[in-house]
């Protein structure tokens, strides 16, 4: 997710301050873009497939590159950050759900309660034990 962050943010500073020199220009040599960007497997391709060209000390944008490359770029990395998080929130629905209805079956199976139903079968009840009577 980290990737993901630095990626919107830098395009989306494209987008918005299109002939600004510092946002067509990553060093290499910066910790958090190596570690969020660089490092990240896929994270240099999506930097030269968004139009960045890479030398030996930084990705740069150059000024006659389309700005739409990145734009378009960015709407891609949007459209997959909201799927991925999609994903993973349907996952962790799904886990949920599937605890609860386990902890339900142990309780059903236990004769208590499961979705505000108890097992009211025939038999005795003790509904006297604990209680003095004198």
């Amino acid at each position: 997710e980290p990737c993901y962050g630095v990626l919107l943010k830098l395009l989306e500073n494209i987008a918005h301050s299109q002939e600004e020199p510092k946002f067509r220009s990553l060093r290499k040599s910066n910790a958090a873009i190596k570690a969020k960007v660089l490092d990240v497997p896929g994270g240099s391709a999506f930097l030269l497939a968004a139009g960045f060209e890479e030398d030996e000390e930084a990705f740069k944008l150059p000024l006659d590159a389309s700005v739409e490359n990145c734009k378009a770029s960015l709407e891609s990395l949007r459209a997959h950050a909201r799927a991925r998080h999609d994903d993973n929130y349907r996952a962790v629905r799904d886990e949920k759900i599937a605890r609860e209805k386990a902890e339900e079956a142990v309780l059903a199976d236990m004769g208590g309660f499961a979705r505000g139903r108890h097992k009211l079968s025939g038999g005795s009840t003790d509904a006297g034990a604990g209680s003095n009577k004198d």
